[in-house]
């Protein structure tokens, strides 16, 4: 599952901070590509810190190595020949009410509609069996390929074996999200969200401003492997850049209401936290607001998805830094790996998304995509 949640961020960002944050705007958007500088590059020119006035995408910011030193390349082999006239290439998402997800499916049709395809979409509802179901209909229908997000993947391990016997490739997006990890069996390709690059980028905002700061940390309890190994990877990085991890707060849902209850929480049991890292940019500003209501106007936050309604709050200093993905670019990607293996060609069997750390130096040459 991505970081993304079930409805539209700037929507959830606002109807949580605009009691205390009156400044943030609320219209829609989403994580995305923004304005300045659009290369990639293997390692930033610049950290954060160094007050660059641009967006850099990139596949590894200044100071990351990978997990288990791993270096994936960002970008698929554009596919050698075409694939048969009226080719379907499927999607399962984990729900549809995600801009960011929308914005993914878009670069997968761009992708699609050079190679003479078309994209079929199926919501997995939040829901692993819906993601079951999906992935059934889709083989009935005929499909080339498969591109998978899943919710839980070994709910899906019966659909990807028919698809194998059916010799429709399948690629899954973040699982598993580590890089050294194992690719899910059957599956061709495995695209990630770069996880423990921002893990360590939002590490490093903190030590940087708060060097040796106690930290707290929000859990989304809810399925989501992607997102459970994202904060695996931020106490990991926390505690590698000499800051202490003081708590973790369990998140029932993907919902401010949620994310302010945890946090609150988090807070009252560890009154010593200067900073709680976040798995997505609606539990960084629930945090905030949760935190402003405790009088806590010291707490900062760090977030992930590079959403419209958190611009505001990157921009007063509360949230030191988004990660942003550039969710067309890594949907174009993932329509190039489904082609390219629907036509037998061979394909890395991981790829990294890359993306862009948002923070006060950039923040105001960043626009979402949405």
């Amino acid at each position: 599952m991505t970081t993304r949640s079930r409805l539209p961020q700037s929507s959830k960002i606002a109807a949580t901070t605009g009691l205390v944050l009156l400044a943030i705007s609320a219209c829609g958007g989403s994580s995305g590509s923004g304005s300045g500088s659009t290369s990639v590059s293997g390692s930033s020119t610049a950290s954060p810190s160094a007050g660059s006035s641009t967006v850099e995408w990139t596949a590894a910011p200044a100071g990351y190595v990978e997990a288990g030193g791993v270096q994936l390349p960002s970008q698929y082999p554009a596919p050698s020949k075409n694939p048969a006239a009226g080719c379907k290439i499927g999607y399962i998402s984990p729900t549809n009410a995600i801009p960011g997800i929308m914005a993914e499916v878009q670069g997968i049709k761009n992708t699609a509609e050079k190679y003479g395809c078309t994209v079929v979409l199926k919501d997995g509802q939040l829901n692993p069996q819906s993601q079951v179901t999906g992935m059934q209909s889709l083989l009935s229908e005929g499909v080339a390929a498969i591109i998978l997000n899943p919710l839980v993947v070994g709910a899906l391990a019966a659909p990807i074996q028919q698809a194998n016997a059916q010799k429709v490739p399948v690629i899954t997006v973040d699982s598993p999200a580590s890089p050294d990890g194992q690719n899910v069996a059957g599956t061709a390709s495995d695209i990630l969200q770069s996880r423990d690059v921002t893990a360590y980028a939002a590490a490093k905002a903190i030590a940087d401003t708060k060097p040796g700061a106690k930290v707290g940390l929000l859990y989304p309890a809810f399925p989501a492997g992607n997102l459970q190994y994202q904060v695996e990877r931020f106490q990991y990085w926390a505690q590698k850049l000499g800051l202490t991890v003081a708590g973790r707060g369990d998140v029932a849902n993907d919902t401010p209401e949620a994310g302010s209850q945890a946090t609150n929480a988090l807070l009252q049991k560890n009154r010593d936290i200067q900073a709680i890292m976040a798995y997505n940019d609606t539990a960084a500003a629930a945090a905030i607001a949760a935190a402003r209501t405790l009088g806590r106007d010291d707490v900062v936050a760090t977030g992930i998805n590079g959403e419209q309604g958190v611009v505001g709050l990157v921009q007063q200093g509360r949230v030191l830094m988004t990660w942003a993905y550039d969710n067309v670019r890594m949907g174009e990607e993932e329509g190039k790996a489904a082609i390219a293996a629907s036509v037998g060609d061979t394909i890395p069997t991981k790829v990294t998304a890359p993306g862009a750390i948002i923070d006060q130096a950039n923040v105001a040459s960043y626009k979402p995509q949405g």
